[in-house]
């Protein structure tokens, strides 16, 4: 029975990721050959992570810069192009691919080639998904009915109970998966406004069904064969849907009605999982057949008593599953002597840099190679205070991103006052005061959505003030490895001549740099000003008038908030495009006592975790991360916003020099205390 035509093909040359329209695909027993050859790591988990777990990463992008060979062997040596929502790519050759990957998805990740199938470790998940994990990724309510999982083959059940996809290849459940126009029509007469789409559903092909078939045809084709050109395919059965098709994708909106849409009226099933009967070829324009069958008494009784056992099956694994999350204990990360996500670092070395600038370098005794990092980027350290408790500092790195055997970062003593009376600040106090070599200190990997990829060749115009010079060191560095050609334009404002941290590390830039311009402001007058220097302050007006072209550059700005604003608005109006601005602040955070000592109930919703605030931490962000509770955040001091996140209920208080975020129900983590009990999107 003739049904319809191949109307479109694709590939999704990284898993999870956007993928591109083929005219042809080549078939094998697992799928297209030249599918989801890579993936990206979680490196916290070290599983190869999905949408379900990183939603942004629906919005890349890839395609092939260079094909992989043919069949499901070695892939390394296909090279793929990921690009960006704000259009900016990179090459999965470029040394930076997973230091900018993990920049843009807040966690660090590791892009890979797909794993041979013999490595099942690779593979393997930590641990399986409980129910109530099944349901929240399929966007179910706790009054719904449990998804029938039955139809799945033991194997496919094998495989989803023990691996993220079945070891070899990087499909979910099935080689392959197809949707018609007649369910994407039928769909969209019920909710014109859902846009359903593929590119919402990411299948292998679309079959555009004959005129006279209508709704969600692949349904009764369960079972069945479908012959297209040479290939023969076998519609295993529908596909079961979660929330993910409802989230924004490259040129495809929000919309969480979209699976909601699918759930009340389409059972929530639309299209169909699909194995590779034979090796073949397929085709745009090819016709689609639906074999006859002689009887299907037989199988669809066979099939019914094994949709019981593997019902039981299901429900038993269930069982296991929910037994395992009770077991579960959420404080666990508080029994660790060091917080989720930090690690233990060794202190080999410090240096003065100026009068009030120290540089400690850093070594995790278990890693003998870090993770590369885009230079700009901060680790966060927790800092041992008096009373027995930790403080979280982010510090810039202002060692070079290649740099794989340690962390640097320079370190300002932070002095101000607190009720009238001087005090040091309590990150930096502690770690020029009391951080010897070799001691330990629980550091969290490079983080931050700060810096400049040092691979990318258009020219850099770097503005900083003071301890703002630390991620500019940290660029300069990276760019004389990775492209010295490049030019860069450093603009940087001190006080004082004895102020000029790294002024020996600058010089020595200069010999390896072979387009490296450096101004220097100096504004106090004691001491003798560095040659080349300019007298007075630094304005946005002098940083322009010293650009040859300013839409040639792409600009980065560090310093205390109110600098980097001043500077952000004022090369806007000298007529920088916002898309290449880019700052991040500083300050010094000498301790926070709002006088309310209530322990307030801070419940994180998506973390099913209901724990006491904590009034001696310094924001929900550090209480957070005193849960083990993951955030993203960047500079701590309310500035680059980093750290919103949604507040379903409560209310929050600030300092009084901190702007809250516009949006709706949004709050700044790093700078949000409670006023009340609080339920937090996290």
């Amino acid at each position: 029975m003739h049904v319809g035509t191949i109307k479109e093909i694709w590939r999704f040359p990284v898993k999870s990721m956007g993928g591109e329209r083929i005219s042809a695909a080549n078939i094998d027993y697992a799928g297209f050959a030249d599918d989801r050859t890579w993936a990206v790591r979680d490196d916290e988990t070290n599983e190869i992570a999905t949408a379900r777990r990183i939603p942004k990463l629906m919005m890349l992008k890839a395609r092939y810069l260079t094909e992989p060979t043919t069949g499901f062997g070695p892939v390394a040596a296909s090279r793929v192009e990921i690009e960006f929502p704000d259009g900016r790519r990179v090459s999965s050759d470029d040394p930076y691919a997973s230091a900018i990957l993990s920049m843009y998805l807040g966690k660090r990740v590791t892009l890979i080639p797909r794993p041979a199938a013999r490595d099942k470790a690779a593979y393997r998940l930590t641990q399986p998904m409980s129910p109530r994990e099944i349901r929240y990724i399929l966007g179910m309510s706790a009054d719904d009915p449990d998804p029938d999982f039955s139809w799945f083959s033991l194997k496919v059940l094998t495989n989803l109970s023990k691996y993220t996809t079945p070891p070899g290849a990087l499909y979910d459940v099935y080689p392959l998966h197809f949707i018609t126009t007649a369910a994407l029509d039928s769909m969209n007469a019920i909710y014109p406004e859902g846009n359903f789409c593929s590119q919402r559903y990411r299948p292998s092909f679309v079959i555009e069904t004959n005129p006279e078939l209508t709704g969600i045809v692949e349904n009764s084709w369960r079972g069945r064969d479908l012959r297209i050109g040479d290939a023969l395919i076998r519609c295993n059965h529908p596909t079961i849907r979660c929330s993910m098709p409802g989230t924004q994708q490259p040129g495809i909106h929000q919309d969480p009605n979209v699976p909601l849409t699918v759930m009340r009226h389409a059972g929530q099933h639309l299209g169909a999982y699909a194995s590779p009967r034979n090796r073949a070829g397929i085709q745009l324009g090819d016709s689609v057949e639906l074999v006859d069958q002689a009887s299907t008494k037989l199988y669809v009784w066979f099939d019914d008593v094994g949709r019981r056992v593997k019902s039981q099956v299901v429900k038993a694994g269930n069982r296991i599953a929910q037994w395992q999350e009770q077991k579960r204990d959420p404080s666990s990360a508080l029994k660790s002597p060091y917080p989720r996500g930090f690690r233990p670092f060794t202190l080999v070395k410090r240096e003065q840099e100026s009068s009030d600038i120290i540089s400690l370098w850093f070594q995790d005794p278990e890693r003998s190679e870090l993770p590369r990092f885009v230079p700009g980027q901060h680790i966060v350290l927790a800092i041992p205070q008096l009373d027995g408790g930790l403080v979280y500092r982010p510090y810039t790195l202002s060692s070079p991103g290649h740099q794989l055997d340690s962390f640097r970062i320079s370190v300002k003593r932070e002095v101000g006052t607190v009720s009238g009376e001087p005090a040091v600040g309590r990150g930096s106090g502690w770690l020029h005061d009391q951080l010897a070599v070799g001691d330990r200190m629980a550091i969290k990997d490079p983080n931050g959505q700060f810096g400049a990829v040092p691979t990318d060749s258009r020219p850099l115009a770097l503005i900083s003030t003071g301890i703002g010079i630390t991620p500019m060191l940290s660029i300069l560095q990276s760019v004389a490895k990775e492209n010295p050609e490049r030019d860069v334009r450093l603009f940087h404002g001190i006080r004082d001549p004895q102020d000029f941290a790294f002024q020996g590390a600058l010089e020595g830039l200069k010999q390896q740099l072979a387009n490296f311009h450096l101004q220097l402001y100096v504004t106090g007058q004691g001491g003798e000003p560095p040659v080349g220097s300019h007298a007075g302050r630094m304005t946005p007006e002098r940083v322009c008038a010293a650009l040859p072209d300013v839409d040639k550059y792409d600009v980065l700005i560090c310093g205390k908030p109110a600098f980097s604003k001043a500077f952000h608005d004022g090369l806007l109006a000298c007529g920088i495009a916002a898309e290449r601005l880019h700052f991040e602040s500083f300050g010094a955070s000498l301790g926070v006592d709002d006088g309310d000592q209530t322990a307030y109930r801070i419940h994180f919703s998506q973390s099913e975790q209901t724990v006491n605030w904590n009034p001696a931490q310094e924001s929900l962000l550090s209480f957070a991360e005193e849960q083990g509770i993951d955030a993203n955040s960047g500079c701590r001091y309310g500035a680059c916003q980093a750290c919103e996140c949604t507040l379903l209920s409560g209310e929050v208080r600030y300092p009084d020099d901190v702007q809250p975020p516009g949006g709706k129900n949004k709050i700044l983590l790093c700078s949000a205390r409670p006023k009340s009990d609080l339920t937090l999107a996290l």
